[in-house]
This record gives C-alpha cells, sequence and structure tokens, in this order.
C-alpha cells in the first residue's frame, strides 16, 4: 500500500509543471485577463530590438547613399583624409 501512494504522490508531482503551463491557455479561453510571463516580455522586447536596429541601420544606408562620391558633388562630398592632409595655406609654404 505505501508503494501505492508513493507511486500516486510521484505521478501528481510530475504533472503539475505540465498542469499549470496549460493554465494561461484556459485563461485567454474564458476571456479573463492574462498577466504576460517574464519570458514573454524578454521576447517583445528583443523584437522591438531588432527592429528598431533595423530601421537605424536603414536610415543609415539612405544617408551613406545621399553621400557617396558617384552622387555628391566634389564641394559636399565628404573627404575622410581631411584632417591628415595639409591645408592648401601650409602647402604652399612648405614649398
Amino acid at each position: 500500500m505505501e508503494k501505492v501512494a508513493m507511486t500516486a504522490v510521484m505521478i501528481a508531482l510530475l504533472t503539475a509543471p505540465a498542469h499549470s503551463q496549460t493554465m494561461q491557455q484556459r485563461q485567454e479561453e474564458r476571456g479573463s485577463t492574462v498577466t504576460k510571463t517574464p519570458m514573454q516580455k524578454l521576447e517583445e522586447e528583443r523584437a522591438q530590438r531588432a527592429l528598431q536596429a533595423d530601421r537605424d541601420y536603414d536610415a543609415a544606408m539612405k544617408r551613406s547613399k545621399a553621400t557617396t562620391p558617384s552622387t555628391a558633388t566634389p564641394s559636399t562630398a565628404p573627404d575622410p583624409w581631411q584632417n591628415v592632409r595639409p591645408s592648401p595655406s601650409t602647402a604652399k609654404k612648405a614649398n
């Protein structure tokens, strides 16, 4: 009899987590308010960050296409070497 009781207790303990996982689904079916689990909130935050990163990337690509040397005039094209090259006035003095 003791073995049967222990077996029943073990089965009850092992099925409790599976039962609690479906609790939220039953609440949704009944129409009561369901709060989001921490994992669901974390997944939503990750999705929002990924979406924002995609938007930032697209905006950066649009900005870089607008200033590429093929589309920009020489006066508006960015010069990545401007801090390395001497200015025209100091170049004339050195000669």
